[in-house]
Order: C-alpha cells, then sequence, then structure tokens
C-alpha cells in the first residue's frame, strides 16, 4: 500500500448499498438515469455528509452505473423513459436493508441525502 493509498479513506459501504438505502426514503416514486448528474450529485454529498466523504475524490458514473445496474437486476428498480422507478419490492428491500445495515447515524444521514433525489 502506498502512502497515498493509506491516506485515502475508503468506503464502508458499496455504492448500491448507499443507493439503496438512500431510496428508502425516496418520497417521489422515481429518480433520473443520467449518471453523470448522480455521480456529481454523489460529489456534493460528500461536502455535506461525512459517510459520504470517501467519494469527494469523485464518482465515476460507470459506477453508477454498474450500482443501477445491480439495483435493477434485482428488481429493486424500474428502468423507463429516462428514469428509474422504485418497484414495490424495491421499496420493502430498501427500508429493511436501511434498518439493519446502516447505524443509526448513517440512516439519518441517508434521509437527508435523499431529498437531493427530488432536485434532479
Amino acid at each position: 500500500m502506498t502512502d497515498a493509498a493509506a491516506a485515502q479513506p475508503s468506503m464502508r459501504y458499496e455504492l448500491s448499498e448507499v443507493l439503496s438505502g438512500m431510496l428508502a426514503s425516496l418520497e417521489g416514486g422515481g429518480f433520473t438515469d443520467d449518471t453523470q448528474r448522480l455521480a456529481a450529485m454523489f460529489e456534493q454529498l460528500a461536502a455535506q455528509y461525512p459517510m459520504f466523504a470517501p467519494l469527494a475524490a469523485g464518482v465515476d458514473p460507470a459506477a453508477v452505473g454498474e450500482a443501477l445496474r445491480t439495483l435493477e437486476g434485482k428488481n429493486y428498480i424500474e428502468h423507463a423513459e429516462g428514469r428509474y422507478n422504485l418497484t414495490a419490492k424495491g421499496r420493502a428491500h430498501c427500508v429493511s436493508s436501511k434498518q439493519t445495515l446502516f447505524n443509526r447515524k448513517d440512516a439519518v444521514q441517508l434521509q437527508e441525502a435523499a431529498r437531493v433525489f427530488d432536485t434532479i
């Protein structure tokens, strides 16, 4: 491990897990499929919430796309007309996952960060 690698904070969760946690608090039923905008959203969240801090160095839109495909492959979200929509199965999974995977502090940050989905 290099000194630069040691200095970089590591993400405690996979991007698909963070997305899932945020989707648990999604008020609307859907969000944009624009991976560039979603990557930028994660970078902005890094400045506001400590759990997102590892994303401050940049988020690859391809990684966002892969995380979305992971959720879509599990039928948690559906893709249609430039948007992703949370399925009933997805909402149930996301809520359950948020309660078991994330500690209270992270869950609160995810809930607050989920509000950003409504603005993009």
